[in-house]
């Protein structure tokens, strides 16, 4: 994981980039989709301001989404965005105008209801694995203007992600398995997991200790406190829609997710993680330790040097613990056998991030943040195992 900008986030830009393999997988998926999205997800109402954005390879998606959307009558504009123009952006253009504030998508957000992003990236590798990190910072200050704008902008926004080749092989999985299994996550049981999410959430909310372990060496606690619990179940509510903070009226397909911003100096112990990826490389034998939330002894056995890298440009508390999930959604699993697949809402998977939170009403306002998964994890809250062995209970 690595910084971003924020309006890329917006224009979910640096998502998982995706594509449907053919064009049976469009007529397979597309139909249902959209109208979930729209009607569930999005939750569109008459008269709102829809924004779709997407790239070449997902107009398709694009304009049934802007026809659904017109059904239900909300007002859709379609903008395209572009992996090559994206790549010369941070490459090619002069320092001093990565550094101008887009106060003009402040406007914009005046004017929109909902924004519903695909990425614009087949190959995201291709595009972002060799920017220099120092530029990504200086685009991701000026973005901060953004981002202290987006709890009171009122926009709902859903994320929705494609498969690629690209991507699979990053994840060295075949084409087809990694297909199947993003499709029956979107189509998964959200009913479900929003229970399971709401229950996980009640446990949360003000806990007094939380212990992660694992196989691997993980042993940290932390209190989560008065520290706002959010759930990801691929679904924004009326009640929601109405939400003061940002992430409340986000939604993602797939979905299911529980974050949370614990009270960071509360962290103490150590984390030990096997595999990870760092700049879409193999990252292995990692290991730190958390003392009173400031991350210490950072070592790796490969590529460590990528994550210092990382974080090398920011400023403000980005080696600092930030934030905790837990995956929910049933039909993704971690795959190390035969593969490199460790998905961020698989049921059951737990992670650990560092840097910043705020957007999760944490108190580190940095640009940077940089996950750890733990495989097989367990999880305990105040007493209660909810996560055993990476299986959510």
């Amino acid at each position: 994981m690595k910084a971003m900008r924020t309006s890329d986030f917006l224009l979910a830009a640096i998502l998982l980039a995706m594509a449907p393999s053919s064009s049976q997988a469009q007529e397979t998926n597309f139909a249902g989709l959209v109208k979930r999205v729209v009607a569930v997800s999005a939750n569109v109402k008459p008269g709102e301001v829809v924004v779709v954005f997407g790239g070449k390879h997902t107009v398709p998606l694009m304009e049934e989404l802007a026809i659904e959307i017109q059904k239900a009558g909300g007002l859709p504009t379609m903008l395209l965005g572009s992996g090559r123009v994206t790549r010369s952006f941070y490459l090619d253009v002069p320092e001093k105008y990565l550094e101008q504030e887009p106060r003009y998508f402040a406007e914009w957000l005046k004017h929109m209801n909902v924004w519903i992003g695909i990425s614009a990236y087949e190959d995201p590798k291709a595009v972002f694995a060799d920017i220099p990190e120092t530029r990504f910072a200086k685009a991701a200050e000026a973005d901060q203007y953004i981002t202290d704008r987006l709890n009171e902008s009122g926009l709902r926004l859903v994320f929705i992600g494609y498969p690629t080749r690209e991507l699979a092989a990053v994840n060295k999985l075949d084409f087809a398995t990694y297909e199947k299994m993003h499709w029956d996550a979107v189509n998964a049981d959200y009913k479900r997991i929003s229970e399971k999410g709401q229950e996980l959430k009640r446990v949360l909310q003000g806990a007094k200790k939380v212990r992660v372990t694992s196989p691997a060496g993980t042993d940290v606690t932390f209190s989560v406190g008065g520290r706002p619990v959010f759930v990801d179940d691929g679904i924004v509510t009326d009640e929601e829609a109405k939400a003061k903070l940002f992430l409340v009226r986000f939604a993602s397909l797939p979905g299911g997710e529980v974050v949370v911003a614990p009270v960071e100096t509360s962290a103490n112990g150590r984390v030990v993680v096997p595999k990870h990826r760092c700049r879409f490389a193999p990252m292995t034998g990692i290991s730190f330790d958390l003392k009173n939330g400031q991350l210490q002894n950072f070592q790796a056995r490969e590529n460590g040097k990528c994550f210092e890298e990382t974080l090398a440009p920011y400023a403000g508390p980005k080696d600092m613990f930030g934030s905790f999930s837990i995956g929910l959604n049933p039909a993704l699993r971690v795959i190390e056998e035969g593969g490199d697949y460790r998905p961020g809402n698989a049921a059951g998977l737990v992670w650990i991030i560092i840097g910043d939170n705020q957007m999760l009403g944490g108190n580190n306002k940095t640009q940077v943040g940089f996950g750890f998964p733990i495989v097989n994890g367990t999880v305990e809250i105040d007493g209660k195992v909810v996560v055993k062995d990476g299986k959510l209970l």
